[in-house]
């Protein structure tokens, strides 16, 4: 299946009433317990990926690294969605450069903030659709397709806690949701929205596929399935709770997991992607 058919199918998989669920991976030693779990969706996490290859979060993990490991996890049997923060790009050039390296390896879809790189400034409306719209046109112009999962840390800076009891949050959310599936996006990722209020007005102003962040041992994944959310990933909370596990085997840590989703997976409520 070429790339641009997988993106076909890919986005045709995220459904408000069945929500995609990623486990996302820090290494391809998990994108191969994954596969061997007849898993298909392999999405990489920034921070834990960097943490596990010995880097700090922020872009620090060279690109070219990251492609490199991409390209050992079977892309063209699997459906791989990479997290390239801000874009690893200081303009657009470097962009289009990145957005072909990960097509041409085979990735389905990408994560992209809206947060500034290094600071706790988000870029303006504007400046993050001209980066929307720009790769929406790189994939045009090469004859291919990428889903584009836009982050937005509207909820994610600051207190986050004092951020879901307010009103504020929701307005940008509301807002930039709003143009960023205007300019090109297939998915608006709000990490740090848990306001259950909050997230039906977003998934009921929707028009693109709502992704919500929870955690592995926290949260309870039933509260979430009614939502209209279209899309649910865990972050790095998979790789620290792997991380606090005795027996580091990752076939095992995995098979715990999926038998914890199991049950939603039988009764139709979440899609997993598995063969």
């Amino acid at each position: 299946m070429k790339t641009c058919e997988k993106v076909k199918v890919f986005r045709e998989l995220h459904r408000k009433d069945k929500p995609m669920v990623l486990l996302n991976i820090w290494s391809v030693e998990c994108a191969k317990a994954l596969t061997n779990r007849n898993i298909k969706l392999i999405p990489t996490g920034s921070y834990a990926m960097a943490d596990n290859y010995g880097y700090e979060d922020g872009e620090n993990m060279p690109f070219e690294e990251i492609v490199t490991y991409i390209s050992h996890m079977q892309p063209n049997e699997n459906f791989i969605t990479v997290d390239i923060e801000t874009g690893y790009a200081t303009n657009l050039y470097e962009l289009e450069k990145n957005i072909i390296a990960l097509i041409e390896n085979g990735v389905v879809g990408i994560n992209i903030e809206d947060k500034v790189k290094g600071t706790s400034s988000l870029f303006n409306i504007n400046e993050q659709c001209q980066r929307i719209s720009f790769i929406r046109k790189v994939c045009e112009k090469i004859g291919s397709d990428i889903f584009i999962n836009v982050r937005t840390d509207t909820y994610f800076m600051g207190d986050i806690l004092n951020n879901n009891l307010g009103e504020e949050c929701l307005h940008q959310t509301l807002t930039r949701m709003k143009a960023y599936g205007e300019a090109g996006a297939d998915g608006v990722f709000v990490p740090g929205l848990t306001n259950k209020e909050h997230i039906q007005s977003v998934t009921n102003s929707s028009t693109v596929a709502i992704n919500l962040m929870l955690d592995i041992k926290k949260d309870n994944m039933m509260e979430y399935l009614n939502l209209g959310v279209a899309r649910i990933s865990f972050g790095p909370s998979l790789y620290f709770l792997y991380n606090e596990c005795v027996d580091k085997d990752i076939d095992k840590f995995y098979e715990n997991i999926l038998n914890k989703l199991n049950s939603y997976h039988k009764n139709n409520q979440i899609e997993l992607l598995m063969t």
